[in-house]
């Protein structure tokens, strides 16, 4: 007969997989306070598997539950986590740290089955094995960590938590019923566990997938939205365009019929305004003003001070696609966000695009009292400023080798885009 694993063993590989799988969710508190409030809790969940290890068989599935418990607990309580995605990562953590036990102390029994290494060398390969494990675990989470948070349903909660309790009743059956820990013993139990962490691994990508899915549609949804909103303004120009065209033609109408000079001043003031709007966003890059003409329209319709210095020329590098995601966005967004503000003085946007050291800059700014909380991913927590609306903007940036950066100070919200000149 071997001896079973150390209860401390256990625990270190608890404690390890609950902060392995809690960096995909960001933590309810400040890092000091999560460490600590983590270092408590591992010192708690240690004692608590140190005094019932040597419980009866009676006692030992209640104390495993209550550990268990202990460990859904932390993460929820830890993390920003409702309680479906507590469960869920709980499932995962645990039978991860069941695996990692069960290849350590059955490396350890291979090589010294009657405990004969002593201290040092069974802590050297505690070390490297739970070393190797979890580094390896967590560099394969770092490179398919998404800034995505997953949907998980209660299906798919109640899937991970059916399949731990499963694999960790069959991986102990043996022991249950022969009541002794044999070699035979180990291998089962390593090899269920493997087959539980691959499975729950399998399913956490495809709920990866559908949300990077579900993200792309949405990005799509904008930028098909952003593109039938240039064509529906582009039509309208052009009809605006032949009316001032028409209006000019009775202006010249009524100027031969008539020579008083009141008409005349009014007549000249009507032709002012309209030289005045045929040079109103010409800014060299006809999609770019197509753009700032419809917004303009429509701030002035709802008294929202728009005011823009662009050289549309630096964006004829970007496709129209491009052009009507970031800057129709960007509009978009701060439209909103000024049309929340009861005063009407207090609607003010101001938007730029110019070159500067090499890159060309689009600085996008509105009033906003309300201070803006950013969240993990560098974009707003709140919806006025754009949620996946900015992450097709960030998308579209990074195509080019650019960059989107974000900023409230002094009541004014300011986005700027980044982009190397061509």
């Amino acid at each position: 007969m071997l001896p079973d694993i150390p209860r401390l063993y256990t625990a270190l590989a608890e404690i390890l997989a609950a902060v392995l799988y809690a960096q995909a969710v960001p933590p309810r508190t400040a890092k000091p306070v999560y460490w600590a409030v983590t270092s408590g809790w591992g010192v708690l969940l240690a004692v608590f598997l140190q005094m019932t290890g040597d419980v009866p068989l009676a006692w030992w599935i209640p104390c495993m539950a209550a550990a268990i418990g202990w460990l859904y607990l932390y993460l929820w309580g830890t993390r920003e986590m409702n309680l479906l995605e507590a469960g869920y990562s709980c499932a995962r953590a645990f039978i991860l740290a069941e695996l990692a036990a069960s290849v350590e102390w059955q490396l350890h029994c291979v090589l010294w089955p009657q405990r004969g290494a002593g201290e040092a060398l069974s802590v050297l390969l505690l070390a490297v094995v739970y070393g190797a494990l979890f580094g390896i675990l967590y560099s394969f989470e770092r490179r398919h960590t998404t800034t995505v948070r997953l949907a998980i349903t209660p299906a798919a909660a109640l899937m991970a938590v059916v399949m731990a309790v499963t694999v960790f009743a069959v991986s102990n059956l043996s022991f249950v019923a022969d009541g002794e820990a044999t070699m035979s013993v180990f291998y089962i139990r390593t090899l269920v566990d493997f087959a539980g962490v691959l499975i729950l691994t399998v399913q956490h990508e495809q709920l990866r997938e559908a949300a990077l899915h579900s993200e792309l549609a949405a990005m799509d949804n904008v930028l098909h939205r952003q593109y039938e909103q240039y064509k529906q303004s582009k039509e309208n120009i052009r009809l605006i365009n032949r009316r001032y065209h028409e209006l000019k033609m009775q202006i010249a109408a009524i100027r031969a019929e008539r020579d008083q000079a009141k008409q005349d001043a009014a007549l000249a003031e009507m032709e002012s305004g309209i030289r005045r709007y045929e040079a109103e966003n010409k800014t060299g890059n006809p999609v770019l003003d197509t753009l700032l003409t419809a917004k303009t329209l429509y701030c002035q319709q709802h008294d929202i001070n728009l005011t823009c210095v662009a050289d549309g020329r630096l964006l004829n590098f970007l496709t129209t696609g491009e052009i009507c995601t970031i800057v129709g966005t960007a509009l978009d967004n701060a439209t909103e966000s000024v049309l929340t503000e009861a005063d009407a003085e207090k609607r003010l946007i101001r938007a730029a695009i110019y070159a500067q050291n090499g890159f060309v800059m689009l600085r996008f700014e509105n009033y906003c009292a309300q201070p803006v909380e950013l969240g993990p991913d560098g974009l707003p927590k709140q919806s006025a400023h754009g949620g996946y609306d900015l992450k097709s903007v960030r998308a579209a940036a990074e195509a080019h080798g650019g960059t989107l950066t974000l900023h409230w100070e002094n009541e004014w919200f300011t986005l700027r885009v980044l982009l190397p000149q061509k």
